[in-house]
């Protein structure tokens, strides 16, 4: 690592609603004084100068972007108290909004290949003979519907389950979706890295990409699944890190909102290895990328009902994703959740499913109607992140579809609501 250097990560990465408050996640290596300006085509606008601590420690700073609009660039400007000086722009986008959310999908997962062939049956035999160029293509497409950020579901393919295999870190039977120099075992896809391709695509529009890392086992936080972690996330930070799209790390394995308390398999006691998963991971990632967020997705069920379970772990994570609000309606509790996460200053976002429910016949995507009036009710929260793109959305002169003719539909209505909000 070079210490000579102002890492910067910008939470969310690339656009908000002027009523939210952004982060600035800055590192630097000695004490000194950040001074941040907003550069707009009217004009350049001040957001304040902050004290840094150096040593590599994380600074996060939350933005007042509510005089701010359109597109424009963050600048940040430190200079050390022995006179080193940084420089780090960042193109960023407020959206003159009245709500917390700038009411769009500000990202949506994107899978390599579905766990599920019964749930991906309209499309994974499409998904599964991607080539790089098809990748590339389906980046754009998504960049062309005002989509900002990419979140791969998973780079390895495991269909394990929690106390029900007998896998260590070193004996891990799963397949990788990329070249691993760590496990041999690979999944059949149309190239053999399809993440270089995302991330090279995602560079060129400006998009910011979390690789999932995982899957060890679903629901797995066990200590030799923490070990696996580490090493992936080692062996991701050397093959891609160098990508200016590369975001984050999404831990991919899931949970309950319950965590595991109804969960037969596991004894309830077991939350523990979540919370020291999460403590050691991100104890771990900051110091090999300092300011890069964690990222989890659980479900939303009962989740503030196991508030004393949950606190710890939202200690330890920077972006909180949770799904399943919408099915059903009388689980609704994104106030309570919102109040636990204000507690941490743990980013709340919602992975918001774009598919119907129940899934009667596989993964099909909402309607139009459906879909805009879900992302209303998430009015109150950062970031609207839709689960998921691949299969549910295509551009009508997509290189490959990959799904129904429902999901060209769905793009070309989606594309026009977005284009209205963002005055395009």
């Amino acid at each position: 690592m070079n210490i000579m250097k102002m890492y910067l990560t910008m939470v969310p990465g690339n656009r908000v609603s002027a009523m939210a408050k952004p982060e600035m996640r800055v590192s630097v290596p000695s004490d000194g004084l950040l001074t941040v300006t907003a550069k707009m085509l009217s004009g350049t606008i001040k957001l304040g100068e902050f004290s840094l601590k150096g040593d590599l420690s994380l600074n996060r700073i939350f933005l007042d972007v509510s005089k701010l609009s359109g597109k424009l660039v963050l600048s940040a400007d430190f200079v050390s108290n022995g006179g080193k000086s940084f420089t780090k722009d960042t193109p960023y986008t407020v959206v003159p909004q009245n709500t917390m959310s700038d009411q769009l999908l500000d990202g949506c997962w994107i899978g390599l290949y579905h766990w599920s062939e019964d749930e991906a049956r309209w499309f994974n035999s499409e998904l599964k003979q991607m080539t790089a160029d098809d990748w590339r293509s389906k980046i754009h497409d998504m960049k062309n519907a005002g989509i900002t950020s990419i979140l791969i579901q998973n780079v390895f393919y495991s269909n394990e389950y929690v106390h029900q295999h007998d896998m260590t870190a070193s004996t891990y039977t799963g397949s990788a979706m990329y070249p691993s120099m760590l496990f041999s075992s690979r999944c059949e896809l149309g190239t053999d890295d399809p993440i270089e391709a995302i991330l090279s695509a995602a560079d060129e529009c400006d998009m910011t990409v979390f690789p999932g890392v995982g899957l060890y086992a679903w629901f797995d936080f066990s200590p030799e699944s923490l070990e696996w972690h580490k090493k992936i996330t080692v062996e991701l930070n050397e093959m891609y890190g160098h990508h200016p799209s590369f975001y984050g790390w999404y831990v991919s394995e899931e949970i309950m909102g319950a965590l595991y308390y109804g969960y037969p398999p596991v004894p309830d006691e077991k939350y523990r290895d979540i919370q020291s998963f999460f403590k050691e991971y991100r104890e771990f990632v900051q110091k090999l990328t300092p300011t890069k967020p964690v990222a989890l997705a659980p479900n939303n069920i009962d989740f503030h009902i196991y508030k004393d379970e949950w606190m710890p772990i939202l200690e330890n994570l920077d972006i909180l994703i949770p799904f399943a609000f919408a099915r059903y309606e009388e689980k609704y509790n994104v106030p309570r959740i919102a109040e636990m996460c204000e507690k941490t200053k743990t980013h709340f976002w919602v992975d918001m499913e774009m598919f119907k429910f129940p899934l009667d016949d596989g993964l099909i995507p909402k309607s139009y109607d459906e879909l805009i009036k879900e992302i209303r009710s998430y009015d109150m929260l950062e970031q609207i992140y839709g689960y998921q793109y691949t299969g549910l959305m295509n551009h009508p002169d997509a290189s490959r579809r990959l799904g129904r003719q429902d999901t060209v539909e769905l793009y070309i209505s989606y594309t026009q609501y977005a284009d209205d909000i963002l005055g395009k």
